[in-house]
């Protein structure tokens, strides 16, 4: 019959500071997987499994009107509040005109206050 290993005090210590370390490492606020199955056909270019729901809100958010289709959007005005959605509309330079135009009608803002009829359209070439 096979000895069982001791682990010295210097092994047994290191290996309880590991357990507290990845403890406090471990983020309670990541994403769950049914949302994450939700939120994944929108979000093809971010690690999903890293994203926090509550600090990575802009990126989700915009990311979400831009692509998402109805499950999408109901999980969004479901889950963040209309002023985080304003914001986004208002500050975000990702969303096209027609995203922008109709979130702006669904919560009557004004098209000038986004960022999106704001910004100058850069040129590849000048003009003739």
């Amino acid at each position: 019959m096979p000895r069982k290993k001791c682990l010295s005090i210097e092994a047994f210590c290191f290996k309880k500071q590991l357990r507290k370390s990845v403890k406090m490492w471990y983020n309670y606020n990541m994403i769950k997987p049914s949302i994450k199955e939700i939120i994944k056909p929108c979000l093809w270019g971010s690690l999903v499994d890293s994203l926090d729901i509550e600090n990575d809100k802009f990126l989700i958010i915009e990311r979400l009107l831009e692509h998402g289709g109805d499950k999408q959007i109901d999980f969004l005005l479901s889950y963040y509040s209309a002023e985080d959605i304003i914001q986004v509309v208002k500050e975000s330079a990702y969303l096209g005109p027609k995203t922008a135009n109709y979130w702006c009608i669904y919560f009557n803002l004004k098209r000038e206050d986004t960022k999106c009829f704001t910004k100058p359209f850069p040129h590849l070439w000048p003009a003739y």
